[in-house]
């Protein structure tokens, strides 16, 4: 199975969190990062971006929630994505609070259900600034990722 994990990380805790569940997958894995300023802007970001996904039967999709929703860059990347259609997607958003959880699942279920993607799982990691990005939630990041591909390959 062929497995890529696309995020974009502003502080540094989302890729903690990425780089956990690749080791979690225990296999090859295309890693994108999207390429942002230290501010948090897309560096070079560009109407005609696109990523072409048909090689993948895994695609993990991670960023941060801002104001309870999907970060609008990591939104529109999303959305210019070829080859989502019926592909199987793993979320994985960070934050500071943890009652952005379920908003922002409902706004990422609703991108890749409007792509024709299958959300397969979605984990929320609460980060507060990185104050609370502990070994113990990166293991659980590590966790969540391998027990995916024990879903799809019992």
């Amino acid at each position: 199975m062929k497995c890529i994990i696309v995020y974009c990380s502003k502080t540094g805790n989302t890729e903690r969190v990425a780089m956990a569940m690749a080791k979690g997958l225990d296999r090859d894995v295309d890693m994108v990062k999207l390429d942002l300023t230290p501010e948090g802007l897309l560096n070079n970001f560009s109407d005609t971006f696109t990523l072409d996904l048909s090689p993948y039967d895994l695609i993990f999709l991670g960023g941060w929630v801002m104001i309870m929703r999907v970060h609008p860059y990591l939104y529109a990347y999303i959305n210019r994505c070829i080859n989502l259609e019926d592909k199987n997607v793993v979320g994985f958003l960070t934050g500071g609070a943890g009652l952005s959880r379920e908003h922002a699942l409902d706004d990422f279920k609703g991108l890749i259900e409007r792509r024709g993607a299958h959300l397969i799982d979605f984990s929320y990691t609460p980060t507060l600034l990185g104050l609370t990005l502990t070994r113990k939630k990166l293991k659980a990041a590590e966790i969540f990722a391998s027990q995916i591909l024990k879903k799809l390959n019992p």
